[in-house]
């Protein structure tokens, strides 16, 4: 995404003023996360519901800090590569171009909204 794409999404914008509490901003655009204990060296993923709902599962044993990362992360793909590529299932594109641009997403919408 771009920094005026990342300006534009109402979701972004609403989580990072952090005047509503995350998990309701997510909800109300269908997305619900979910805390759970993932085992191996998955953090998080995203699943995509035939009811057009997107559920993000997050390890439990990351710190506060690191479950906003891989959220954020999981977002993107919900945001740009979802809508573009549909189906996705992969344990080993960590270091897909798709992949390297989620994990650097946290960092650029922190950018933007830290102007």
């Amino acid at each position: 995404m771009t920094q005026e794409e990342i300006r534009r999404s109402s979701l972004l914008r609403c989580l990072m003023k952090g005047e509503i509490p995350t998990e309701e901003i997510l909800r109300a655009y269908n997305i619900f996360p979910h805390i759970v204990s993932l085992s191996g060296e998955v953090n998080a993923y995203v699943y995509s519901s035939r009811k057009g709902r997107y559920h993000i599962f997050v390890d439990d044993s990351l710190s506060p800090e690191e479950q906003q990362k891989v959220l954020m992360h999981e977002i993107r793909h919900i945001l740009v590569d979802m809508p573009k590529h549909g189906y996705l299932i992969g344990l080993d594109m960590m270091r897909t171009e798709m992949e390297v641009k989620a994990d650097l997403f946290f960092g650029e919408v922190t950018e933007v909204y830290s102007k």
